[in-house]
């Protein structure tokens, strides 16, 4: 009965565990269990079936292994409706120099992934204190703290994606940046075809295509920043599972 499903911290907390109650729901002859963790999964040893995992776009399967990507990541700068109220709207990129930054440190070093230095130099901003803000290693508690109103972050767009549905969260300026990392479904090939497997696969990939990155524009809207007027005339770049370009402008 039990289906052991290896994530990671942010993944879990921001997007699995406020959607795996319809999981449940669809099948109640299992009972998933999740262990969060950044390290990849030993599907021998840690008794793990199926596993998330942040990693490059051009990752190849293996004899072994199994890979379906599941979304594309991208980074967005974000901020609480709180931060707006007390600071006042967000004009131009510029404008974030003079803004708390909120550091997501759990980012680390791997290639693709990207960071506040990157967002300001592709928005061609210069004289940035970046030693400056706050600083976790976990995306979870960076976003719970952005929602407080602690200051802006820079973070993944699908971890935000429940946040800025709701308006807790909201874009102030609309630069994203593309990676070349992806969200992937890993396990191992002859536990492909188990139906707790099959079932958990089928399942998160339906979640993934039912979310309706067309409430960006709303999130954008709300921020009320004249930098984003022009987003209704351009569709957003974001989509599940479709490549973005290296930078975009929404």
């Amino acid at each position: 009965r039990a289906l052991v499903i290896s994530t990671p911290p942010g993944f879990t907390s921001k997007w699995l565990a406020p959607r795996l109650y319809r999981f449940s729901a669809a099948h109640p002859e299992i009972d998933p269990r999740v262990s969060s963790s950044v390290i990849n999964a030993n599907f021998v040893t840690d008794g793990v079936d199926i596993a998330v995992r942040n990693m490059p776009a051009d990752s190849q399967d293996d004899p072994e292994l199994a890979l379906e990507t599941l979304v594309s990541m991208a980074y967005v700068p974000v901020c609480s409706p709180k931060l707006i109220a007390s600071h006042g709207p967000i004009r131009s990129g510029e404008e974030l120099k003079a803004m708390p930054l909120i550091h997501d440190e759990s980012l680390g070093s791997r290639p693709g992934l990207l960071g506040w230095a990157d967002w300001f130099a592709a928005a061609a901003i210069s004289g940035v204190d970046l030693s400056r803000g706050l600083r976790f290693t976990s995306t979870d508690h960076a976003l719970d703290a952005t929602i407080e109103g602690a200051g802006v972050l820079l973070t993944h767009d699908i971890l935000a994606y429940d946040e800025l549905r709701t308006g807790r969260l909201l874009i102030p300026f609309a630069l994203s940046l593309n990676s070349k990392r992806v969200y992937s479904l890993v396990y191992p090939r002859r536990r492909g075809d188990h139906p707790n497997v099959q079932a958990f696969r089928n399942w998160i990939k339906k979640e993934m295509k039912a979310l309706d990155w067309n409430k960006w524009r709303a999130s954008l809207m709300r921020a009320s920043t004249p930098s984003v007027a022009e987003v209704e005339t351009r569709p957003w770049s974001a989509r599940p599972g479709k490549p973005r370009s290296s930078v975009s402008r929404a």
